[in-house]
């Protein structure tokens, strides 16, 4: 009889095992719908094994051949994939319940993972820009606001006017691709100059090289998600 009741809880364990390890999803504004993870932190939980050829042009995950180049990526080079791309690998993806998470995985080996809210930080003293999902740190990257206090500090949101590439109808035309806007004429958008101190008229300047901050934020940042700008 306590034979039995260790192999039982031992059983529970297992279950509870299973079912820990609720992770923050990380979502695009670019392609709504869509749950993505870093691969690493998807083949840990699913126990799964990962192989590359010499080159780095393919992997094989849990015995599938995916290609690098069809996989997004964080700033800092940092692998993501989806649950569609999971599914095709071979992991059992559940749909999604009422609270927005989606279960990876088996009965005993698995995740969960959880869309949480966006939300963004702009440091006008440390000219610097972060953007969280729940807890997951997904963007930093160094900004250049406007000189003489242009760029105003408060709560703003993201949007409602976005564009792959807009033109200041303020000066000169001057290009302003990957734009967010966030506040009448203030906007989050890429530029070819971004110095480490203010320097724009207003708007929140992000590089376009080292990964291109600018589009990654336009693709990934929802409109309506907060948007903090802060004098410290």
């Amino acid at each position: 009889m306590r034979v039995l009741v260790l192999l039982f809880l031992c059983f529970l364990s297992l279950i509870d095992a299973g079912r820990a390890g609720t992770l923050d999803a990380i979502t695009f504004a670019a392609e709504p719908g869509k749950l993505f993870i870093p691969v690493n932190e998807a083949v840990d939980e699913l126990g799964w094994q990962i192989a590359r050829d010499d080159q780095g042009r393919t992997m094989q995950l849990n015995g599938s051949v995916v290609s690098p180049g069809t996989l997004k990526q964080l700033l800092d080079g940092t692998e993501l994939i989806s649950t569609a791309q999971l599914a095709a690998a071979g992991a059992t993806v559940a749909d999604m319940n009422a609270g927005g998470e989606v279960r990876v995985g088996g009965f005993f080996r698995g995740f969960t993972l959880r869309a949480g809210a966006q939300r963004v930080e702009v440091s006008l003293k440390n000219q610097r820009l972060k953007g969280w999902q729940g807890d997951r740190l997904v963007i930093e990257t160094k900004i250049s606001s406007g000189r003489n206090g242009a760029t105003p500090s408060g709560e703003f949101r993201a949007g409602p006017y976005r564009a792959k590439q807009h033109f200041s109808s303020l000066y000169n035309n001057a290009p302003m691709p990957w734009s967010v806007q966030i506040n009448r004429h203030i906007f989050i958008h890429g530029f070819s100059s971004v110095p480490d101190y203010p320097a724009s008229h207003g708007c929140i300047r992000m590089p376009l090289t080292g990964g291109n901050p600018a589009r990654f934020f336009y693709e990934w940042v929802l409109t309506g998600t907060p948007v903090t700008v802060t004098k410290e």
